[in-house]
């Protein structure tokens, strides 16, 4: 007998979680999923508990949490008790903060010797200027903030760069500048499950820099570039993920031929191109962990 408890974002998106769902109770005995606004934490007699009404998430065997930043405060409560209970998780909170981090991401993989692009941190329009000066134009920003493809921009020139800062200055957030690499729209997704890899290229709409599916790419599953999906294994472990996505784009900046973008802690299914592929692998995972 073998149960999963599935944490969901507070606003997550129902069709893609109706598929897991579908999945793991396939192969679980017993399903449970809720969103991580429904939790309440309880500490009582040296013991901690998650609750959704009266039931005790520590009492599943497995737990995989799918919320994301707009979660990070309740996020990070809820991991941190997950990671010293005997539960099984795929995550990790220290994987959970880093990858929240756009910057962070990109700077504990390049620790590791992992190939990343040329990425800089900054918090003031006069230190982006700087960075951006020394990169050259064009230049990817991002928003510490932005996820999904949404707070990443391509700058062109100085005038459009001013623009922006004023503008991200007035909200007093965080930017990471990244090297562009020309004349790319696709990159490719490395699915992490365990020491197993699903590689799929996406390709941006047409007239659009970025591969977001979000905003009206596409998505393949290809024939894996085993170097590079043994770096997404041990970029995955860096990270403290036993499950996720890692984004590459090939690039001869780098001398393996391709670079990380992204690390993502609850990639998307890509149901519309790839149907129940994903969420399958997830729980066929999370149940020989269980299993063993």
């Amino acid at each position: 007998m073998a149960s999963i408890a599935i944490i969901a974002a507070t606003r997550y998106h129902k069709a893609n979680n109706r598929l897991l769902l579908k999945e793991a109770e396939k192969l679980f005995d017993k399903v449970l999923f809720v969103p991580i606004n429904k939790l309440r934490i309880v500490h009582e007699s040296g013991s901690s508990k998650i609750l959704y009404k009266d039931t005790n998430i520590l009492d599943f065997d497995a737990c995989y949490p799918r919320f994301g930043s707009s979660d990070f405060f309740m996020g990070e409560a809820v991991l941190r008790i997950l990671d010293s209970a005997k539960i099984y998780t795929p995550v990790s909170l220290r994987g959970y903060q880093i990858s929240n981090h756009k910057y962070y991401t990109i700077k504990r993989l390049a620790e590791n010797k992992i190939p990343c692009l040329l990425t800089s941190l900054s918090a003031s329009p006069q230190a982006t200027e700087s960075i951006v000066k020394a990169f050259g134009f064009p230049v990817v920003l991002k928003l510490i903030s932005g996820f999904a493809g949404k707070g990443v921009m391509l700058v062109r020139d100085k005038k459009q760069l001013l623009s922006i800062l004023d503008t991200v200055h007035l909200f007093e957030d965080y930017i990471a500048a990244q090297r562009f690499v020309p004349g790319r729209n696709t990159d490719i997704r490395c699915y992490v499950f365990g020491d197993e890899v699903l590689s799929v290229r996406r390709t941006g709409k047409p007239g659009d820099w970025r591969a977001n599916i979000s905003r009206g790419g596409k998505a393949e599953i290809i024939e894996g570039n085993e170097k590079m999906e043994k770096c997404a294994v041990k970029a995955a472990r860096v990270l403290g993920f036993d499950i996720c996505a890692i984004d590459f784009i090939e690039t001869n900046l780098t001398k393996q031929g391709f670079a990380v973008i992204e690390a993502n802690f609850q990639p998307g299914p890509f149901r519309k191109f790839l149907g129940n592929i994903v969420p399958k692998k997830m729980m066929e995972f999370i149940l020989s962990k269980v299993s063993g």
